[in-house]
């Protein structure tokens, strides 16, 4: 019985990554390192790892191992057996006394149960994977080490592509928390690829349901019938949350009716507390991993999310905001009824376009996509640096794209698309306010970025994220790394290890800075696809930030050379809300960016003219020729 004890106490060792314990040679029962952990071979779904020699007495350790096993396996089958009859038991008698009474909550929270059980299920199969990795790279120089990089790639990518899985087949909440995951530079980039597979589509709920949900919210059978004349009972859209219906307005209108699910509450709270639970066995077993952070946001926005009520005054909101900025003609919101609208339920104007990241339908409408996603990106530059509101959700499936005006091939030869255009921004369920000095210092980090001052960039960060951040926090905004060999080169620079270090970082910073390092991922996802390049998102982020910056203060002289002695890394004034680092108190630094970002612009604009008027002359020239 000790000699089992032993050999369960150095197993518990293992999984809580005490590796120098649970591979020790004192005991009477060693786990033995190297390429086979507990007997098995370890070849991670095509990988390997570098090959280290296994002590005297492996093969006597692995029979060990194995009989412990069997014996731990007969064991459970038996308790597991019970359990299984016991709870069969337990749900057919609750079942029979609640199917008379069954609600939508209640059926919601039988529902649950399947997504519980399939992700926990691919829990418990990927953390004893990935601990069977560590046990069988123990000894590995993990940072060095081509095989292993190469075998934890993999591994990585087999898991993401489980998870992907799960999140398609549960829908609801966990498309969500996959879509928050994959929108983090700090989550491997395997998942990042992977889960941004994932769309905000779900199976539609049966029409009886929904129909029986929008008659509670608007009054009952007859309001509903004399409200609209014509109601599709086929879902146009399912989301995550809610789906949406088309209908007809008893004055002829059409109208877009998005229907929140029935019984949803209580299906995101059983879901939030498997996420939670999750949460903390991950904790457990990886201490390097902190993922307590990332269901704290998850769970705080789908609870604003729940209320339609945010969506209507945030709406009001941004419309506003889209006036003061000027791009009320380029970008629009749906008209919003009111006086139809409830906690679950909106009706707003019904619009046709095409989903923003649908390169081929706009260049059938005649639509450059280029420049839509330069709109989107000066778009969301006008909101992180001027007004600090941004839409909290902004993945392609919450924006669209609908013609505008007439084709022009003027417009074509100035601008580059042949018809005008507007982005139609959906769900504003969420938004961020961003307090004034996070927005000056993200102003001031974005334009030393386009003029390569590092050292500034530095400064800023370091007050925006600690000192860690301070040399991390350009790497997430700009992603400088064009491929896997540049992006690993760049965090063995800046000193990141791994998930853990990532994870450690985001739990750190503040949550308003995670949010927006969220959007410019996901900005820059959307934007990447439709074919803007990095240094144009640069460009163009740059220019919008030159306008947000706090005006300038000069300084007597004494103060100036005092601040440069000091070394001081910014100023704020007495209401605690102005952020001005020191290069920014310099007038001349300040002429060279204005200088910098006119000729940029400049350049862009004449070359993109010339461009499209060369490849003109020359099509003509090709068809007169070879015609």
């Amino acid at each position: 019985m000790r000699a089992i004890f032993a050999r369960a106490v150095r197993y518990m060792a293992l999984l809580r990554g005490a590796s120098e314990f649970a591979h020790s040679s004192t005991g009477s029962y060693p786990l033995y390192r190297g390429a086979y952990v507990y007997g098995y071979p370890y070849a991670p779904y095509g990988g390997s790892v570098s090959p280290v020699s296994l002590p005297r007495g492996a093969a006597v350790a692995a029979a060990d191992a194995r009989a412990l096993a069997r014996r731990v396996h007969a064991v459970a089958v038996v308790i597991v057996r019970r359990l299984y009859v016991a709870i069969v038991a337990s749900a057919v008698m609750a079942g029979a006394a609640t199917v008379a009474s069954a609600t939508d909550t209640a059926t919601s929270l039988a529902a649950a149960a399947p997504r519980t059980f399939r992700t926990v299920l691919w829990a418990v199969r990927a953390s004893l994977s990935y601990k069977r990795f560590q046990a069988s790279c123990y000894g590995a120089d993990t940072d060095t080490d081509e095989a292993y990089q190469a075998a934890l790639s993999q591994l990585h990518t087999y898991w993401a592509k489980q998870l992907l899985a799960v999140c398609r087949r549960n829908g609801g909440v966990y498309v969500k928390a996959g879509q928050f995951a994959a929108a983090f530079g700090g989550v491997p980039r395997e998942y990042r690829v992977v889960l941004s597979q994932l769309e905000d589509r779900a199976v539609p709920k049966p029409y009886q349901a929904v129909r029986r949900a929008l008659e509670r919210e608007l009054g009952g059978p007859a309001r509903v019938d004399a409200l609209f004349s014509s109601f599709s009972r086929r879902a146009t859209a399912a989301a995550s949350l809610a789906q949406v219906h088309k209908a007809v307005l008893a004055d002829g209108r059409e109208v877009a009716v998005k229907i929140q699910y029935p019984g949803l509450a209580s299906s995101v709270s059983a879901d939030l507390s498997t996420m939670r639970a999750l949460a903390s066995a991950a904790c457990a077993l990886f201490p390097d991993i902190r993922l307590a952070w990332l269901y704290e946001e998850l769970a705080a926005k789908l609870e604003v999310e729940l209320d339609f009520r945010n969506e209507i005054r945030n709406s009001r909101r941004f419309q506003s905001v889209l006036s003061v900025a000027g791009e009320s003609g380029r970008v629009v919101v749906p008209e919003l009824h009111e006086g139809l609208c409830s906690s679950k339920v909106l009706v707003m104007e019904w619009v046709e376009g095409a989903k923003i990241t649908d390169v081929e339908a706009l260049q059938r409408q005649g639509i450059n996509p280029r420049l839509v996603g330069r709109q989107l990106v000066k778009l969301f530059g006008e909101l992180m640096f001027v007004h600090g509101y941004v839409h909290g959700d902004p993945h392609p499936g919450n924006l669209m794209v609908r013609p505008k005006g007439r084709s022009s091939w003027l417009r074509w030869l100035l601008r580059g698309s042949r018809r005008g255009f507007e982005i139609v921004v959906l769900d504003h369920g969420t938004y961020l306010e961003v307090e004034p000095r996070m927005r000056q210092q993200f102003c001031q980090l974005w334009c030393a970025a386009v003029m390569h001052d590092e050292a500034t960039q530095t400064d800023i960060s370091t007050d925006m994220a600690g000192e860690r951040g301070g040399r991390i926090l350009p790497l997430l905004l700009t992603q400088r790394a064009r491929n896997v060999a540049e992006e690993r080169a760049l965090r063995e620079r800046l000193g990141i290890r791994g998930f853990g270090d990532m994870s450690a970082l985001l739990a750190s910073v503040s949550r308003h800075l995670v949010d927006l390092l969220r959007v410019v991922t996901v900005v820059r996802a959307a934007s990447a696809a439709l074919g803007v390049t990095m240094a144009e998102r640069l460009q163009i982020y740059s220019g919008v930030a030159a306008r947000g910056l706090p005006p300038l203060t000069v300084a007597p002289w004494w103060r100036r050379r005092r601040g440069r002695r000091e070394g001081g890394g910014g100023g704020q004034g007495e209401d605690g809300e102005v952020y001005q680092h020191r290069s920014f108190s310099s007038l001349s630094y300040r002429a060279r960016l204005r200088c910098l970002l006119l000729g940029l612009g400049v350049w862009s604009w004449s070359s993109a003219i010339v461009g499209r008027t060369v490849g003109t002359v020359v099509t003509l020239l090709e068809e007169a020729l070879f015609a």
